[in-house]
């Protein structure tokens, strides 16, 4: 598997990703609306190659039918999710690529901002079973049926993602956390609430005042966190790190992401494969700026 963060590698590995494919080629992302992504889509499309593109209907910016119109005109299949993920405060929110080889997992939508401002994550790889599972999820949407639990040992998918989630958590002695939201689910905060010192976590500076109450509680239990400053970048990651495996995708720590939304996520366990996580979660650490001081110095 190789490894990516962003801003660090920029959008040519996704576009190297996109031009490699040779037979087929299918996206589900929640946004995709970087103009260089839309041409490469296009210039597979004019090799006479079939793409699918499952994006979500309603994103939070409102851009989906823009969005929409700006990708069939690619020349690429585009269906928009599953109704189930299409209602109120429920996404398609997952962020995969899958050709007839390889897929690309991440933290990332398909969007100027994640490739220039944002922290991200993604993964590259060939794993059969990874491959086959995620050939399933994106048939069984792309037909709007149920995907199963098609061989998942690997992969962290929501609906229904919590129980897994919360199990990774658990059995973590320390854990290094970088994510965008601290989110609603009363379990999953609890667990983070017991880790203490023994949980390092970083936030970006947009975060809602419920997350901010969130985090005064988890503070108070000692737990360590820290803000991510705009000028610097956007914590827009969804990271989990334990010392002896590592987690992305594209779950939020909310109950609608983890219960309700399409999500996908991957395990990564090679400690080479691990190391870039570690590498920008200690670069991030240092330029960000202590919860208490960040509070103090917004409540101005």
């Amino acid at each position: 598997m190789i490894i990516y963060s962003e801003p660090d590698a920029g959008k040519e590995p996704v576009l190297e990703f996109i031009r490699s494919t040779e037979k087929e080629l299918h996206i589900n992302s929640y946004l995709i609306d970087d103009p260089d992504i839309m041409t490469a889509i296009s210039n597979v499309v004019s090799r006479k190659i079939g793409v699918r593109i499952i994006i979500d209907g309603h994103p939070y910016d409102g851009s989906g039918r823009e969005s929409l119109e700006a990708l069939r005109r690619t020349g690429a299949q585009v269906n928009i999710a599953p109704e189930r993920f299409e209602g109120n405060d429920v996404f398609d929110h997952a962020k995969y690529m899958v050709n007839e080889k390889e897929f690309m997992i991440g933290t990332m939508n398909l969007t100027d901002a994640a490739f220039k401002k944002n922290r991200e994550y993604f993964v590259r790889g060939d794993e059969r079973k990874i491959h086959k599972s995620l050939m399933n999820i994106f048939n069984s949407d792309w037909e709007g049926q149920r995907a199963g639990q098609h061989d998942r040992k690997f992969l962290i998918v929501s609906p229904d993602s919590e129980n897994r989630l919360y199990d990774l958590l658990r059995i973590s002695k320390k854990l290094f956390i970088e994510t965008e939201e601290i989110g609603n689910d009363d379990t999953l905060l609890e667990i983070l609430s017991s880790k203490g010192r023994k949980l390092k976590m970083i936030l970006p500076s947009s975060i809602s005042e419920n997350d901010q109450k969130n985090a005064e509680t988890l503070q108070s239990r000692d737990v360590q966190i820290r803000i991510m400053p705009a000028n610097i970048r956007y914590m827009h990651a969804k990271m989990i790190h334990n010392k002896k495996m590592a987690f992305i995708g594209s779950q939020n720590f909310s109950e609608t992401s983890l219960k309700k939304n399409r999500e996908v996520g991957i395990i990564i366990k090679k400690g080479k494969d691990r190391k870039v996580f570690m590498e920008k979660f200690e670069e991030d650490w240092k330029a960000a700026t202590e919860f208490k001081k960040w509070k103090k110095n917004n409540s101005k």
